[in-house]
C-alpha cells in the first residue's frame, strides 16, 4: 500500500486509495432491470436550496405541527416540474416515496420493467438532477453521483418510507440538540481511530462498566449430587458431574439472572454501560438501556461516516442524551477475519472503560 492514505467510502469504511469512488454501484446487479431503489443525491456543500425545517419535535406524526420541510420556490420546482418529468419519459419507472430536505434527497423509485436500450438508473437520475440544477440556474448544483440501496428484502421498503416520513423530526431534533448527535469521523481512543456519533460526553463519566457475556457458559441451575473424592468414584455421581459441566445459552443461567439484575441497577444509578451487543445476553442488555435511556456506548462494526444515522431506536437515545456510537476503523481492528475482528469490539470496550477523566476530556475537547 506503500504511503497511501486511507479513504473512506460510506457504507464500506475505510479503504486506501485503489478504491476510487465513494457511490459504487452493486457489481453484480443490472440497474436496467426491474428492482426497487432507494437513491439518495446531495447538494454540493450542503447549501439549504430545497427549503427549511419547521414543525415541533414534541408533536405526533398526526399533529399539523409535526415537523416537515417548507419548500423553496426551487423544492416546488423539484416536486411539481422535475419529478413528474421521470415517469412521463419512462413510463415503466414509478416514484412511490420522495423526502425533500434542505440540502439534499431522498428517493425510492421501483422499475417496473426492463428500461430502454442503453437506459438504467443512473441516466433517469443524471437527467433528474439536471433539470433541477438547470432551473437552479447557477451551473451543477450536486455533488458528482448518487448513492443506492436496493431494497430486497421483506419489510425493508416499509421500514424505509417510515423512516422517510421522519426525516425532517431528526433534523429538527439534531439541529435543536446538537451536542447530542456530534459526529467525529476519526476520534482516537487509546491508539484506535473511531467514527463516532451521539453524546461524547459519555466518555468523560468516570464509571464505565462493560457488558461482556459468552454465548453459552456450564450449566449453574444444578448441584452435583454427590462432592469431593466420592465423586470420581461413583458412577452415578460422576453422570451427574457430566450433566452439571454441560453448556448451555448464558441467558437460561443463574449466573445471567444475577448478572441481569446488577447491570440494570448500576446502569440506574446512572453508571455507563460498554458493549457491542454481540452475544445474546448483551442485546439484552444493550436494548433494555436504549429503551429506558440509560447510559450506554454501544460499539459497531458498521463505519460511522459523514452522512450516517442510526435507527429509530438509537436516535432517540441520543435524543435523550443517553447514546454514543463507536464505530472502529477497520485496521485498526486486529485478526485475521472477519469474524475474529468482529468478537474484537469486546477488547475495545474493556479498553474503553479503562480510559479515565482526563483523557476523556482532551479527547473530546480537541
Amino acid at each position: 500500500m506503500g504511503d497511501n492514505k486511507p479513504k473512506y467510502i460510506e457504507g464500506v469504511g475505510w479503504r486506501y486509495e485503489t478504491v476510487h469512488s465513494q457511490k459504487r454501484r452493486m457489481k453484480s446487479h443490472h440497474y436496467n432491470e426491474v428492482g426497487t431503489y432507494l437513491v439518495t443525491v446531495v447538494v454540493e456543500g450542503r447549501k439549504p436550496v430545497f427549503g427549511h425545517i419547521a414543525g415541533n419535535i414534541k408533536a405526533s406524526p398526526t399533529a399539523p405541527d409535526y415537523p416537515v420541510t417548507v419548500l423553496s420556490p426551487l423544492g416546488e420546482n423539484l416536486l411539481h416540474e422535475q419529478l413528474p418529468k421521470i415517469h412521463a419519459v419512462y413510463p415503466m419507472v414509478d416514484v412511490w416515496r420522495l423526502c425533500v430536505m434542505p440540502d439534499h434527497l431522498h428517493i425510492i423509485i421501483r422499475i417496473n420493467a426492463t428500461l430502454p436500450p442503453k437506459k438504467h438508473l443512473g441516466t433517469i437520475i443524471g437527467a433528474f438532477k439536471g433539470g433541477i440544477s438547470r432551473a437552479w440556474g447557477g451551473g451543477t448544483l450536486f455533488e458528482d453521483n448518487y448513492n443506492d440501496r436496493i431494497l430486497m428484502r421483506d419489510g425493508q421498503l416499509e421500514n424505509w418510507k417510515a423512516y422517510l416520513d421522519a426525516n425532517p423530526y431528526r433534523w429538527l431534533v439534531r439541529h435543536s440538540r446538537p451536542e447530542l448527535m456530534q459526529r467525529a469521523l476519526c476520534l482516537v481512543i487509546n491508539g484506535v481511530r473511531y467514527g463516532a456519533f451521539g453524546n461524547f460526553m459519555l466518555l468523560r463519566h468516570p464509571e464505565k462498566v462493560q457488558v461482556f457475556f459468552h454465548r453459552k457458559m456450564v450449566d449453574d441451575r444444578l448441584t452435583p449430587d454427590i462432592q469431593g473424592p466420592q465423586a470420581t468414584t461413583s458412577i452415578q455421581g460422576q453422570a451427574t458431574m457430566s450433566v452439571w459441566r454441560q453448556k448451555i445459552p448464558t441467558e437460561q443461567t443463574l449466573f445471567w439472572q444475577k448478572e441481569h439484575a446488577r447491570l440494570i441497577e448500576m446502569a440506574e444509578q446512572g453508571d455507563v454501560m460498554v458493549t457491542p451487543g454481540i452475544s445474546e445476553c448483551e442485546k439484552r442488555i444493550k436494548n433494555e438501556c436504549l429503551q429506558q435511556h440509560h447510559r450506554i456506548i454501544h460499539l459497531q462494526a458498521e463505519p460511522i461516516g459523514s452522512y450516517w444515522k442510526p435507527e429509530r431506536s438509537r436516535f432517540e437515545a441520543c435524543t435523550a442524551g443517553s447514546l454514543l456510537i463507536l464505530a472502529p476503523w477497520a485496521e485498526d481492528l486486529e485478526g485475521d477475519t472477519d469474524y475474529d475482528r468482529f468478537h474484537n469490539l469486546n477488547t475495545l470496550a474493556a479498553s474503553i472503560c479503562q480510559l479515565n477523566v482526563q483523557a476523556a476530556m482532551q479527547i473530546t475537547t480537541g
